[in-house]
């Protein structure tokens, strides 16, 4: 809100200052570095949403990112057993989530997404 009143200041129309606003939000829900209840909560504060919006949003984000792991292992013909899909589409930590996604890409079994994680909290 802040940065839209002074982007009007500066002369922006109001719509063309929530169009800024909201591709900013964009660009930052997209970086791996905020944790997912910082992503939610910028893009609630742009979109005006309920908490109950947020929280649906929140699980179908890394829902999301939860659904791609399993995908590229399985499209690498990597076996993923009941016990590792679980383990996967249970867990809500976008930072861990990341950390699978990136490992999806290289490893050799689907076990070897949990290596060295396993002090990290689901």
């Amino acid at each position: 809100m802040v940065v839209t009143a002074f982007c009007m200041a500066l002369g922006l129309a109001p719509e063309e200052a929530i169009a800024d606003q909201n591709a900013h939000l964009d660009e930052i829900s997209r970086r791996d570095s905020l944790h997912l209840d910082e992503v939610v909560g910028l893009r609630a504060m742009a979109g005006n949403w309920t908490p109950e919006y947020m929280e649906g949003w929140a699980a179908g984000f890394a829902e999301g990112r939860a659904t791609a792991v399993v995908r590229i292992l399985q499209g690498r013909g990597i076996e993923v057993t009941g016990n590792t899909w679980e383990r996967v589409t249970a867990c809500s930590d976008l930072a861990r989530l990341t950390q699978w996604l990136s490992r999806a890409a290289t490893v050799a079994r689907a076990e070897d997404l949990f290596a060295s994680v396993e002090d990290v909290s689901t």
